[in-house]
């Protein structure tokens, strides 16, 4: 798919996007461990879907070879849980038997919500169009619905790896390895990327798809990243972990050590309301720790502040009790109060005390015109 083009040529395009293509002349897209990019017509749009495969074609539009690797393509996406993007390209002629690139988008590519087979060929759903800068971020949790039925042409002998039954598989592994790796977090210790897919038996494709999953699980509930402690023989994490959560490795894994070893299994957060408004109060987080610290202190206090009472949790802040500083390590459950902002600000002032067990506060006169009524 080469041609006369104002924009670099598709090939140098995906190139620089991570997907290169197999075959510069042949290729129709592109499919790495991140998902499936495909090249699309924009004459082929019609209200919020573009044809992808001509099954009707004969003699086919196209060469067998590339036909083939876009068939792969296709059943893939067909089977869902994972990402799919198109870029939409302007033909030179659209009525030419071999189509040459005018001219394409190179500012976004569209997401695929769906493949769906309409009147004898396959078209995809367009979705949001995503910035080529935060491609791989959103390629982190974008995932394809499944397609209805089955894909409408048979098995041909493939030309890349298709793994029609990843999706499936890699999910339904997600749970167990989210528990092995919680056990490791809790003995302080990590694991091969073999030792990570040795129990479900995954290969390197469908492990990558269960580890974005499971990580961007574990950043949506406020929780330090698990996948951290999969790591390779030099004991760090893939250079793609920092590039997909701009985490460093090390410190998340300490984050694990010190969230997971306070809590034994039998205590794992669940969907509660009080859980589940901890983890959205933990969003708001600077340092790799203190998320973790948030939630836990907001779990400890029953998400209100020790002094007010105040359960309105933008107005809520994690403070270190006095004596106690993150840089040592203080960032457990009971190292912390939740209190109301502005009582959090008068705290680390010293103008508002408390007791060891909350029980008692006092009020330093400087404020008590304002804050009095919460001395007891």
């Amino acid at each position: 798919m080469t041609g006369r083009q104002s924009t670099p040529p598709i090939s140098e395009f995906l190139r620089k996007l991570g997907f290169p293509l197999r075959n510069v002349r042949n290729s129709w897209g592109a499919m790495t461990s991140e998902g499936v990019l495909l090249v699309a017509w924009a004459d082929e749009e019609r209200f919020g879907w573009v044809r992808v495969l001509r099954l009707r074609d004969s003699p086919p539009r196209v060469d067998s070879v590339g036909r083939r690797e876009r068939i792969d393509h296709l059943r893939l996406l067909w089977s869902g849980g994972l990402a799919g993007y198109a870029v939409i390209a302007q033909a030179v002629d659209p009525a030419a038997h071999t189509r040459a690139i005018h001219h394409y988008d190179a500012a976004t590519v569209r997401s695929i919500v769906c493949l769906a087979e309409v009147e004898g060929d396959v078209w995809a759903q367009l979705g949001e169009a995503v910035p080529v800068e935060r491609l791989h971020r959103h390629a982190g949790r974008h995932r394809l619905k499944t397609g209805q039925g089955d894909f409408p042409l048979a098995p041909l002998v493939p030309t890349a790896p298709v793994p029609v039954k990843a999706p499936a598989r890699y999910l339904a592994a997600i749970p167990r390895m989210r528990e092995r790796l919680i056990a490791l977090a809790q003995q302080g210790v990590t694991c091969t990327y073999a030792q990570a897919r040795a129990p479900d038996g995954l290969r390197t494709f469908e492990l990558r798809h269960a580890m974005d999953r499971l990580g961007n699980q574990c950043r949506d509930a406020g929780e330090p990243i698990l996948t951290s402690l999969i790591v390779n023989d030099t004991g760090r994490t893939s250079p793609g972990f920092e590039k997909e959560f701009g985490v460093d490795d090390i410190a998340e894994r300490a984050a694990c050590y010190a969230y997971w070893g306070e809590m034994p299994a039998a205590q794992v957060p669940e969907a509660t309301a009080l859980r589940e408004r901890a983890r959205q109060f933990a969003q708001v987080a600077i340092r790799p720790e203190q998320r973790a610290f948030r939630n836990r202190v907001f779990v400890a206090c029953g998400g209100r502040c020790v002094v007010t009472g105040c359960a309105a949790m933008p107005a809520l802040e994690a403070a270190h009790r006095r004596g106690r500083r993150w840089q040592d390590g203080h960032n457990g459950a009971h190292d912390g109060w939740l209190l109301r902002r502005d009582v959090h600000a008068l705290y680390d002032k010293g103008l508002i005390t408390l007791s060891d067990d909350g029980a008692r506060v006092e009020v330093d006169p400087s404020v008590a015109n304002d804050y009095q009524d919460l001395a007891r």
